[in-house]
């Protein structure tokens, strides 16, 4: 079997109420069986040959691991065709006689070591037929009452020392939770931080973007007026006739100088100002389409 288990139950058998502790470990089963009243103890230790042999006595045989586990539905009550029973000898001596139909022997004297055991008997129920098993049970006293309370002592040590280490557990949990979200809280400090300082860098960007197109259009504004006050406007007829009369007058009282050839014409004039205005107007056509 692997790690020991401990069971224990309430048992109503006819001599009274008793406590029935069971502890299976390594092929060895204890049966403990106390009495409410006076305390008395019943106790006994078995090993898997024990066992077994046993219930080859009875014609019904088991397996170690068969028994126990009918012990521990019995002591659960989770099975209905198996049941617990304590008996003295003299009640199994009877038993056993109206079983077999032999005559009953007398009873022991009360000085007889049988008198004093008792027989934790497991009742496997079947279809057509009950069946035994006896697990003898020599008497132990009853508790020594220092014995007890040291035992209980040290349970209760025992108990405080696992609540110790449990309520530990649950602090260093705890403490790693808070950490974790105090962690968690400065992350999104720190990256509410972040996007706020992008936001207003995109913010100020976009107020110099909206500034330099402003700058720009009032310059192409302010550029286009200087163009059009530049430009000389073109001769009215009138003027023009009155333009030509005055050149006719002028031409009768001295002689008119000598039209030059197309031939020998100058070519313009090169103007450094407005070289740089068209090169100014050229480049700020190029922003304004970029």
């Amino acid at each position: 079997m692997g790690e020991p288990r401990y069971l224990q139950a309430e048992c109503a058998f006819r001599p009274g109420a008793h406590t029935v502790r069971v502890t299976l470990a390594r092929g060895t089963l204890r049966v403990e069986v106390e009495a409410h009243g006076t305390a008395d103890l019943w106790r006994g230790e078995f090993d898997a040959t024990f066992v077994e042999d046993l219930t080859r006595k009875t014609g019904n045989f088991k397996q170690f691991s068969i028994f126990c586990s009918m012990l521990e539905s019995a002591l659960t009550q989770s099975s209905e065709s198996v049941s617990l029973e304590l008996l003295t000898y003299s009640d199994l001596e009877t038993l056993h006689s109206r079983k077999v139909g032999a005559i009953t022997r007398p009873p022991p004297s009360s000085s007889s070591p049988l008198n004093s055991k008792r027989y934790l008997i497991l009742i496997y129920s079947v279809e057509f037929d009950r069946i035994h098993y006896p697990l003898p049970l020599p008497y132990a006293g009853r508790p020594d009452l220092v014995a007890l309370v040291r035992e209980l002592q040290e349970q209760l040590a025992q108990l405080r020392a696992q609540r110790l280490d449990e309520t530990q557990h649950l602090r260093d949990a705890l403490w790693r939770a808070l950490e974790e979200k105090r962690a968690a809280e400065a992350r999104r400090q720190r990256e509410y931080q972040q996007l706020a300082a992008e936001l207003a860098q995109a913010k100020a960007s976009e107020q110099r973007l909206q500034l330099r197109v402003k700058n720009l259009t009032a310059e192409l504004a302010s550029y286009r007026r200087g163009r059009q006050k530049s430009a000389s406007p073109a001769p009215r007829p009138q003027e023009r006739r009155s333009a030509s009369l005055e050149s006719h007058r002028s031409s009768r009282g001295r002689p008119s100088p000598r039209s030059p050839s197309p031939a020998g014409s100058r070519p313009p004039r090169f103007d450094p100002t407005a070289f740089v205005r068209a090169r100014q107007r050229r480049q700020k056509e190029a922003e304004l389409r970029k």
